[in-house]
């Protein structure tokens, strides 16, 4: 069991990264908008739990770091704190219902845009929401898409279990 998760997780991540890779070479704007490896965390998290979410928000993070060419560590914080808070949440609520899922999802996507914005601009003393106006839409997007995903996730839970 415990191997078929860690396959699962690692397939996950490996998804998470071919599609940030496919995006930023097709279409590097859509990148404002969807961002792959908060979806992979906030998806592991709901799914699976706090310690998988920080795990997978640790790794997904220090790799978006290592995209986006800034400081190393910036995402792989906010995307721990996010993952472990939403995977200790999904423990305590019933998120069954597309609705409710969709904005316990929203709101976690939006915590983790705070909590890196907040980072970002202690590091860096200049705001980025006013140069990137794209990244206000993203917590609707990326909710959106790890919600239809989590609908899909347990038949294939059930196939690989």
């Amino acid at each position: 069991m415990r191997i078929r998760k860690g396959l699962m997780l690692l397939l996950i991540l490996v998804l998470a990264f071919a599609i940030y890779s496919l995006m930023s070479k097709f279409s590097p704007n859509l990148l404002v908008l969807i961002n792959s490896f908060w979806v992979a965390v906030l998806l592991t998290a709901i799914t699976y739990g706090e310690i998988e979410g920080a795990a997978m928000g640790t790794v997904a993070g220090l790799l978006e770091d290592a995209f986006s060419h800034s400081v190393f560590g910036l995402s792989g914080l906010s995307l721990t704190i996010t993952g472990f808070l939403a995977g200790w949440l999904a423990q305590k609520i019933n998120l069954n219902s597309l609705p409710k899922r969709s904005l316990i999802l929203f709101f976690f996507s939006l915590l983790q845009l705070v909590i890196w914005i907040f980072l970002y601009n202690v590091i860096f003393k200049r705001g980025l929401l006013s140069s990137r106006p794209g990244l206000y839409l993203q917590p609707i997007m990326n909710a959106i898409i790890t919600s239809l995903l989590a609908e899909l996730l347990p038949p294939v839970k059930k196939v690989v279990d």
